[in-house]
């Protein structure tokens, strides 16, 4: 068993359940499934393995334990836990929420075990994702973020609109924005208004928040560009039904990106993203950006390579040179595979002499290492053409760099050819 694995406990007495519970979980890799069917077992688990636990499914009535004491185990020993049972009323449910209880799901259909699993799989991804909280009420944020955390969201937070601007410009990544209307210096319509300029809602997904009773607010956040509206005060089931299902959405999209935007064989962005990228870096710019460098690298001799060990083998040597690449690419650098054995990097803030220096660095880190293919060091070197000079937009900057990579191909390969300028 990994040694990276979280672990989950199941306490649940049925066996019918307890075994599709397990085969549901076993497909989920980053998770080390333990099993108890009593209340006494979940405690000797607890006193042996500690109670690091990412999260427990637990069974309201167990044999030894059938009025819910095993929630109160997990709470005592501050192990997040989803209730899975036919045994609900409203009174005890507001009681384990109260308790820190994540979830409370119905055992009455295999909906409800998929929807368990389901749930299981958003807290894994919670844990990478950063919710920002904008709210001028101390009180109200606290409680709010609290109940994020319950979720295993990572959380930031912010007093009104204008900080909440300074934290999206830092950088830690931020995946939604939930903010309050009415607050200080900047209330939640105007920071709405102004993250729309920035970000799509497929980019930044936009949960608007009032205690207002007027139906108006939830309507204008909503035609300014906020995903979804909540009505204070609400719930916690509520908050946790509205986040999961915006940030399943959200999550959709990521992934339906990466299928578009990334490359099969190397996992580096593709042709279609640099191009996109780079033309928003003019095109969303109210002037041409500065210090910005467009280098194309190309792999030398690399049919030769493709006709002596064939293609599987030439894709091996992609794989290797595109690691070898992206340990040397940084921050907000850029990196893609444009086709074949080509691939381009766009720099940013640097002076020339800083990004020749970094270019020749990749260079020389490719040259001096060797590719084992059957039993045979190979050496693989790449050539690599650059335009540091002011364009006017990214295809012209790209074409300078062709033609540079051009040059530094027939100047002998294995070096940088800064267009219009000497070979480095």
């Amino acid at each position: 068993m990994s040694a990276e694995k979280l672990k989950i406990l199941v306490v649940e007495d049925s066996k019918f359940f307890s075994e599709a519970i397990r085969h549901k979980l076993g497909e989920i890799d980053a998770l080390e499934s333990i099993y108890a069917a009593t209340y006494q077992e979940a405690e000797a688990i607890i006193a042996q393995q500690g109670h690091d636990f990412f999260v427990a499914l637990l069974d309201l009535c167990l044999p030894d334990a059938r009025e819910g004491e095993i929630v109160r185990l997990m709470h005592k020993h501050d192990i997040p836990s989803i209730i899975f049972s036919s045994k609900f009323d409203r009174e005890n449910l507001d009681r384990y929420y109260d308790m820190g209880v994540i979830d409370c799901v119905a055992k009455n259909s295999p909906a409800s075990l998929d929807y368990f699993i389901s749930l299981v799989k958003r807290l894994l991804l919670n844990r990478m994702i950063n919710v920002l909280v904008v709210e001028d009420s101390i009180t109200a944020r606290k409680m709010l973020c609290a109940q994020l955390l319950r979720q295993q969201i990572n959380v930031m937070e912010a007093g009104d609109g204008k900080e909440a601007m300074t934290l999206l410009d830092g950088a830690l990544p931020v995946h939604m924005v939930l903010t309050d209307y009415h607050m200080p210096n900047m209330d939640g319509f105007e920071l709405t208004r102004k993250l729309r300029a920035k970000y799509s809602k497929d980019q930044l997904p936009i949960i608007g928040m009032t205690s207002n009773e007027d139906a108006e607010y939830a309507v204008l956040f909503l035609k300014l560009g906020a995903n979804d509206f909540i009505h204070k005060p609400f719930s916690y089931e509520e908050l946790l039904c509205r986040v999961s299902q915006n940030l399943d959405i959200y999550c959709l999209i990521e992934d339906l990106k990466k299928t578009v935007y990334r490359d099969e064989l190397t996992g580096l962005n593709n042709r279609r993203y640099l191009l996109e990228y780079g033309t928003r870096l003019f095109d969303q710019a109210e002037k041409p950006p500065e210090d910005l460098t467009v280098a194309l690298i190309d792999i030398d001799h690399f049919k030769n390579i493709n006709d002596s060990y064939g293609h599987h083998m030439g894709d091996d040597i992609l794989r290797k040179v595109s690691e070898n690449l992206q340990q040397h690419i940084v921050g907000k650098d850029i990196l893609a595979r444009i086709g074949g054995e080509e691939f381009c990097v766009i720099l940013h803030d640097k002076a020339v002499e800083k990004t020749m220096d970094i270019l020749d660095k990749l260079r020389l880190a490719v040259a001096e290492g060797s590719i084992s293919i059957c039993e045979e060091d190979i050496s693989v070197t790449v050539s690599i053409g650059v335009c540091t000079h002011q364009k006017d937009d990214f295809e012209t900057m790209l074409k300078a760099a062709d033609i540079a990579l051009y040059e530094a191909k027939n100047q002998g390969r294995n070096c940088l050819k800064l267009a219009e300028t000497e070979t480095f």
